[in-house]
């Protein structure tokens, strides 16, 4: 955390951005039943049951040129005898060795750019990653809030009703794979919507359900995920107020700063509502046992 009233610099933002993920990881881990976790200074890793890639993988990679191919191979296999279907490897600021992607690529796994095909056709990312950003949350665009069409609202995930809603939404937006949409459902309902270590928001317009987000308090920040607008709903200002609401309640408990990972059509929804990119970019590598 940086100092109290102090504008946190660059490095402090640069490892923001993933420190809030690598504490969601955690939180999933430890929330869950029969999750592992092992964190280690080479690498760290992590598996739950639900049915989507962000509950199993590897990230933190701090590994030597000599040791890399070794410790890659070490890894696949402890998933593989879990059965894992799949996980991510993460990658992002002090990654090493400088060549991991393509070490991992030679291994059948995949990068962002070619996930869609596979994870959800409407998330659009580059080989190169996910670009990372940084907001102050106490000098947001609390204008975009008004700036939705009459009949739009924004509401937490309280039942199965609103967890059918969240899910048909990512799916509709996103064009992702039920099974992998379902995979926050699943997650709800093991650990308790009331008892979740992030809370899921769904906005509705008119009574549709056409938006969802994430909020999750990790790391010293607030992270956003699973935003996601409907085309129908789109280019209306709903895609800006479902990101910053969140965050305004995040602001009421005391957080400061917030951190997300952008699709590449996404930054500019962001940056209207106050955020900026840090320059740090993460990249995720899909693995799929088969």
């Amino acid at each position: 955390m940086p100092p109290p009233n102090a504008t946190p610099n660059e490095e402090w933002q640069a490892l923001a951005v993933q420190e809030n993920l690598f504490a969601l990881f955690r939180a999933m881990s430890s929330a869950l039943p029969n999750g592992e976790i092992e964190e280690g200074a080479r690498l760290s890793r992590h598996l739950t049951s639900p049915t989507n890639p962000m509950y199993k993988g590897v990230w933190a990679t701090h590994l030597t040129s000599e040791e890399a191919d070794a410790a890659i191979d070490e890894t696949i296999a402890w998933f593989r005898s879990r059965h894992a279907p799949f996980f991510f490897w993460w990658t992002g600021p002090g990654t090493t060795p400088a060549d991991l992607g393509e070490r991992l690529q030679a291994r059948g796994l995949i990068d962002m750019a070619e996930q869609a095909h596979e994870l959800a056709e409407g998330i659009v990312s580059t080989a190169s990653g996910a670009p990372g950003m940084v907001a102050d949350l106490r000098q947001m665009n609390e204008a975009a809030m008004g700036q939705t069409p009459p009949g739009f609202e924004i509401g937490p995930v309280q039942t199965e009703a609103d967890l059918q809603e969240f899910k048909q939404v990512l799916v509709e937006a996103y064009g992702m794979p039920e099974a992998m949409a379902d995979g926050w459902l699943q997650a709800a309902r093991a650990i308790g919507l009331d008892q979740l270590p992030w809370r899921m928001y769904l906005g509705r317009l008119d009574g549709k359900p056409v938006a969802t987000n994430m909020l999750f308090v990790g790391g010293g920040v607030a992270g956003i995920f699973g935003v996601a607008t409907i085309p129908s709903a789109r280019g209306k200002g709903i895609g800006a107020a479902i990101s910053l609401a969140p965050l305004l309640e995040a602001r009421e408990m005391g957080v400061d700063y917030a951190v997300l990972f952008a699709t590449e059509m996404a930054v500019r929804v962001y940056e209207r509502v106050g955020f900026r990119l840090t320059g740090v970019r993460l990249n995720r590598y899909l693995w799929r046992n088969g």
